[in-house]
């Protein structure tokens, strides 16, 4: 059996699907699963890179989306080309607007309370919202790593700050940490040189961790650390609502992080 899969195409949708995405490959059903990837070359070479230690997840790209529209137009054509490939071919796709998410979640027997966004993603692609940690996989390029940290010359104990977002810079106060400070996008020429997953020795070593929510966010979550580490809660949008209440944030795999807002203070 093939399987077509789509979702979302922020960086950190397809970092928090690599679970969703393995678990499909690794049923004995499925022969292969074939991936879409809308977004710019960078993100599909980022997405790509991610796996490419299982030559039955097979990665298409197609150049980003003016609207959701837009992209499920892109993810029909895109099925349909496959489908005349592999005719019984198993259709898993969507492409959802924030607004919609939490009408979508009865659908799948999900609360709107108590579950988060990512688990009806997982529900979505029929996979179990444990397959998240379960399943997820990177095959680290150590070597590349290790480069990139030593070229850095940090401190023996520093801050890992992340404050943009795909939105743009937000206006942080890390005053609750008294580390030097590091951020990544502080240095424009190595995230151009590197992808988000090289960074994650940069990760590791850092005393502290302070993100916003992005990408580097569910990379963050994905590495399940023991240390110090602050999700700052500025976007007041509806999907994310529940922060408080879900496993968004804190969840049995990955736990301990404290949620402040912008000027951070204890989100309440």
């Amino acid at each position: 059996m093939n399987v077509f899969l789509a979702n979302n195409s922020g960086l950190g949708d397809y970092i928090l699907m690599n679970g969703a995405t393995r678990y499909v490959a690794a049923q004995p059903e499925v022969n292969r699963v074939h991936l879409l990837c809308v977004g710019t070359h960078n993100k599909f070479t980022q997405v790509k890179w991610m796996y490419r230690d299982n030559p039955n997840i097979i990665v298409y790209g197609e150049p980003a989306a003016h609207s959701f529209s837009q992209a499920r137009k892109k993810i029909r054509k895109r099925a349909q080309r496959i489908e005349r490939q592999f005719p019984n071919l198993h259709k898993r796709a969507f492409f959802w607007g924030s607004q919609d998410w939490y009408g979508m979640m009865p659908r799948f027997g999900l609360d709107c309370l108590n579950n988060c966004w990512p688990e009806l993603f997982y529900a979505a692609h029929q996979a179990p919202y444990s397959a998240r940690h379960g399943y997820f996989h990177v095959d680290r390029d150590k070597d590349k790593e290790d480069k990139l940290f030593n070229s850095l010359n940090l401190p023996s104990e520093y801050a890992f700050c992340v404050d943009v977002a795909s939105l743009g810079r937000c206006r942080i106060n890390f005053s609750n940490t008294k580390l030097p400070i590091f951020k990544p996008h502080s240095r424009p020429d190595l995230i151009e040189s590197y992808n988000i997953f090289d960074w994650m020795t940069v990760i590791e070593n850092a005393a502290e961790l302070h993100t916003v929510d992005t990408g580097w966010f569910h990379l963050i979550k994905q590495m399940k650390l023991d240390k110090k580490k602050y999700f700052y809660h500025v976007r007041q949008m509806n999907e994310l609502k529940n922060v408080l209440t879900s496993c968004y944030i804190n969840d049995e795999h990955d736990n301990g992080w404290e949620i402040l807002d912008g000027n951070g203070k204890v989100f309440k």
